[in-house]
């Protein structure tokens, strides 16, 4: 395969670049819904198309997305402002070109020099199921292999499952059927049920959606356990806390939800930018979960879950979710306002905002800076019911302070840590090489009824693959100190100056 691209290279070297050919291309079929979805895209946006072996010669700039069809090869020498994708064709990337979009291909053969740069995402798919077929003098790209109707979540239809204070084991199995498309809008219908083994009770829900491109139309109904700590700590790392040492790091209420929303979708997963933008209704009847006592390797018993305020909340949710990767950072942030009504026999009125953050920035070699940023606070004064409340203080928030030591509808929290990888020189075995973060902390957790100062720590921590020690003290009494050696993940995939 390599001699067979390298005598292709040198032959169209030594050739003459082939004009384009301006020609009808179409799409049909369906196969990768990204995939699919950019191709649409691409052919409204009056793309460049390449039917013959074409050089795009060193000097030569353009401007237009370019799209490669059938057997035949590009060579790439010059700048290209926009994407390059390949549909069962070929592309060399020579040293000194410059490609400033994307570079895609499907079901074809993609030649990069390292000498050369790509400052999009590069999407190298050689199997994907994309063909190129000429029918009455247009050429049709044919996605030849749609998915299933039927996905199943998780691995075989169950769920990661938890395991918590309140809720035992929590496992639950589901599943989308995705009905045949009526003209471009796909009908679905999602359901999944489980079983909390502490309380001895089900989970279960539903929803039904409709989608036309970027757009969802979709309402629901679930049954489940609801907590406002996920920003803590993720499902998995606080299920093998609590199975370890009986730190549960969240409060617990029961839920009974219907909801019916719309949503749009801003960009590609496979872009650097990806958003979601939303609004939806929801009628949610909250009540109040005993504590339990799962078994557990270590520690003491674990803390009671407090109550909240019974009772049904009526409202109307807006949320922003973003994501951004840079050449030199990344950032993922969700906003949300929600405006609680006494529509629907709703119990209580208030309205709140809510933000969750994380960024990180490339700093000196292949040091990064973290930051992190959880706050909520109410829009319009008074008090939240507690359904909505959350709390700081314990591993996770402000190590310092005592376990969920301050609760209330306000609060924030910011932690920031500068992290210098360790030499894999120095990895230990099973756990590998960690990496050496200073960290600064500060956060707090109030009512409207309360006066209460920012509390504040610093420190240092190693934190390998799945495991951490934590050493952290109050600037202002620095005889107040913790070390803390717990399980949790860094960040869920390398940065790109670490890769």
């Amino acid at each position: 395969m390599k001699l067979r691209a390298l005598l292709l290279g040198i032959g169209l070297a030594l050739a003459t670049t082939v004009p384009a050919l301006a020609q009808e291309v179409a799409l049909r079929g369906a196969s990768d819904v990204a995939l699919d979805r950019r191709l649409s895209r691409l052919l409204r946006a009056d793309p460049l198309v390449i039917t013959a072996n074409t050089r795009i010669f060193a000097g030569d700039t353009i401007a237009r997305p370019v799209l490669v069809l059938g057997e035949v090869t590009v060579i790439v020498e010059g700048v290209l402002l926009d994407d390059l994708v390949l549909v069962q064709a070929g592309a060399f990337i020579r040293p000194g070109a410059v490609i400033h979009g994307d570079v895609v291909n499907m079901n074809g053969g993609l030649y990069r020099s390292q000498l050369a740069t790509v400052r999009g995402v590069l999407i190298d798919l050689p199997a994907a199921a994309y063909e190129v077929v000429e029918e009455n003098g247009a050429l049709v790209i044919v996605a030849s292999d749609a998915p299933s109707p039927l996905q199943l979540d998780g691995l075989m239809g169950v769920q990661i499952p938890t395991y918590d204070r309140v809720n035992g084991v929590t496992a639950v199995a589901g599943a989308t059927w995705h009905f045949p498309m009526v003209g471009e809008v796909q009908p679905y219908v999602h359901g999944e049920a489980g079983w909390r083994t502490e309380p001895g009770e089900p989970v279960y829900g539903g929803e039904l959606g409709f989608r036309l491109g970027a757009y969802t139309l979709a309402g629901g109904y679930a049954r489940e356990s609801d907590t406002n700590e996920r920003w803590i700590r993720r499902d998995l790392m606080n299920s093998l806390n609590y199975g370890l040492s009986a730190k549960d790091y969240r409060d617990y209420h029961e839920v009974e939800r219907a909801w019916v929303g719309l949503s749009r979708q801003i960009g590609d997963l496979e872009k650097s930018l990806f958003a979601v933008v939303g609004a939806r209704f929801q009628v949610e009847d909250a009540t109040s979960l005993p504590g339990g006592q799962p078994w557990h390797i270590l520690g003491d018993s674990a803390r009671p879950n407090p109550s909240i305020d019974d009772g049904r909340i009526t409202s109307a949710v807006a949320e922003l979710a973003v994501e951004w990767e840079g050449i030199e950072s990344v950032a993922d942030a969700t906003l949300t306002f929600e405006q609680a009504l006494d529509a629907l026999d709703g119990a209580f009125t208030f309205g709140r905002v809510t933000l969750d953050a994380d960024w990180a920035v490339h700093a000196f070699a292949n040091h990064t800076v973290e930051m992190e940023v959880h706050a909520q606070a109410p829009l319009d004064g008074g008090t939240m019911p507690r359904q909505r409340w959350t709390f700081v203080g314990g591993s996770g928030t402000l190590q310092t302070l005592e376990f969920a030591e301050f609760h209330g509808d306000r609060v924030v929290f910011v932690e920031t840590a500068y992290v210098v990888p360790v030499s894999p020189r120095l990895a230990l075995p099973l756990l590998g090489a960690p990496d050496f973060e200073l960290l600064h902390a500060a956060g707090m957790a109030w009512t409207d009824e309360d006066e209460r100062d920012l509390r504040q720590e610093i420190g240092a921590r190693l934190q390998f693959l799945s495991l951490y020690v934590r050493y952290m003290f109050e600037p202002s009494d620095p005889s107040n100190a913790d070390l803390d050696i717990g399980l949790g993940l860094p960040f869920a995939r390398p940065y790109p100056w670490r890769r």
